[in-house]
């Protein structure tokens, strides 16, 4: 795929319909000191969604885990990912629900790639949507000793699934599973591209479409051009691009159709980044040409993750240069259709993860993750357009905050007329961190006003958001 003309590229531009971000998991169903942050996520159905949490803290261990449990997909389950029958406080890379999207196992049924700090791996499973985790393979896989790793999981279906592991005994460690992720076997070392000298798999570096995945590969020497495996079959055989101009790693990929695809990774010098670089092929990852999106007011690409649907890359997180340190405007989601030229769905709102899936023939809808609070609450976002029609319109028309922006972070909030006791008020930061929430009560309708009082928080923009049963009403918060 040629470049596109700059003009003619932005004119083609339409944003898609997601529908907004709306903050859910509010109702907090326990406490989960410190607060998680959301590093890898599951979209099963437009209600039902797994998701990978970090703890917020310097250390921030990856082995919690959210999985909805209500109809709506509004709300959320929290535990650790931990079996008995394995090592005990293992990072978890990534989550695979296991089951068709719709069906109740989808719901309750997962796998996780888990690895130690050094090397080594177990891939972990619940069929109780978390209560308790087994380990499913077996102490003569993923062995640490031998070079072994547990990159990623991945289920095409109720029955057939995935893991890639880094090279043992002169090839990559690649299991396949047939019965649902009970069992895994080790598939032949003729089934996969021999590894490179230095070349080992990445964790969370892959894309599913259909029956094909594609894997990102690392290498150990940073100046090593890095390439990129392909299976069409589910992960039964595997070939390998010829080498990209990605030198160390493959952050991140995905795939708008089965040829077009887009890459990238992330260097980081001294604790800052210092280079984003993205490739793009269209011969379904045979071969790969460096890119450079185009940043403007308009549309950025953001780094911290990316996903394809419906013949559209959407990326989430902050973008590339971005202020020092980065300001809300800075945080985003956006679309493209060429990876070069992006449209923002929405600003100051940034999220460490997410995965969408087709709602229709052009839209999607999905789940994004952020930052819970020190409680637990809050942190997953949904987008649908299946739920832009739940806007409080009425209440939309007449919410009003002043002063705003605030010097002192003190607002007021006109509620109009048209509220209900019980109705839910949340604010959340540009990373999604909420920082407020409460129920307003008989008082505060009544007097159709309310005092919001930020002060202290840091300066930068905030949402604010009533959520009622009508729908929800939104407004953008300044703290100067």
């Amino acid at each position: 795929m040629g470049l596109l003309g700059y003009a003619s590229s932005v004119n083609a531009q339409t944003t898609p319909n997601l529908g907004p971000w709306v903050l859910v998991n509010t109702v907090n169903p326990g406490s989960f000191a410190p607060g998680y942050l959301v590093r890898d996520m599951k979209t099963v159905s437009p209600t039902v969604a797994w998701a990978v949490a970090e703890e917020n803290t310097p250390a921030g261990v990856s082995n919690a885990f959210f999985v909805t449990n209500e109809a709506t997909g509004t709300q959320f389950d929290f535990g650790a990912i931990n079996a008995a029958n394995g090592a005990q406080n293992f990072q978890t890379g990534n989550i695979s629900p296991v089951g068709v999207a719709g069906t109740p196992a989808a719901a309750t049924t997962a796998v996780a790639a888990t690895y130690p700090a050094g090397a080594g791996g177990e891939i972990l499973r619940t069929t109780n949507a978390g209560i308790s985790w087994t380990k499913v393979t077996t102490a003569s896989q993923f062995i640490g000793n031998l070079g072994g790793f547990c990159n990623f999981v991945h289920m095409f279906d109720a029955l057939e699934g995935v893991s890639l592991g880094d090279p043992t005994n002169g090839s990559f460690e690649i299991l396949r599973t047939t019965d649902g992720g009970v069992t895994w076997t080790r598939l032949p070392a003729a089934s996969s591209p021999a590894p490179l000298t230095d070349e080992y798999g990445l964790a969370r570096s892959f894309f599913a479409r259909g029956n094909t995945i594609w894997a990102g590969m690392g290498s150990s020497n940073d100046a090593n051009r890095v390439r990129i495996f392909k299976s069409t079959n589910r992960g039964l055989t595997w070939t390998a691009s010829a080498v990209t101009t990605l030198l160390g790693s493959t952050s991140r990929l995905a795939f708008k159709d089965d040829l077009n695809g887009i890459a990238y990774n992330v260097k980081v010098v001294a604790g800052a980044v210092s280079e984003v670089n993205v490739i793009r092929t269209s011969d379904g990852g045979a071969t790969w040409s460096p890119i450079t999106p185009i940043n403007t007011a308009t549309g950025s690409f953001f780094r911290y993750d990316i996903d394809a649907v419906n013949g559209r890359y959407y990326s989430v997180g902050v973008r590339y240069p971005n202020a020092t340190p980065a300001v809300a405007a800075d945080f985003g989601t956006s679309s493209s259709t060429d990876g070069i030229n992006w449209t923002n769905i929405n600003t100051s709102q940034g999220f460490f993860a997410f995965d969408l899936i087709a709602n229709g023939t052009t839209n999607a809808q999905g789940y994004a993750g952020a930052a819970t609070d020190a409680t637990g609450s809050g942190g997953i976002y949904k987008a649908a357009s299946v739920i832009t029609a739940t806007k409080d319109a009425a209440l939309q028309s007449t919410l009003s905050v002043y002063p705003n922006p605030s010097a002192t972070g003190a607002f007021t909030v006109d509620l109009g007329s048209t509220l209900q006791a019980g109705a839910q008020l949340t604010v959340v930061d540009a990373l999604g961190r909420q920082v407020k929430a409460q129920t307003l009560n008989a008082t505060a309708i009544g007097s159709k006003k309310l005092n919001l009082d930020l002060s202290s928080e840091k300066s930068g923009v905030y949402t604010l958001q009533i959520r009622t049963a009508a729908g929800i009403a939104t407004q953008k918060l300044v703290v100067e």
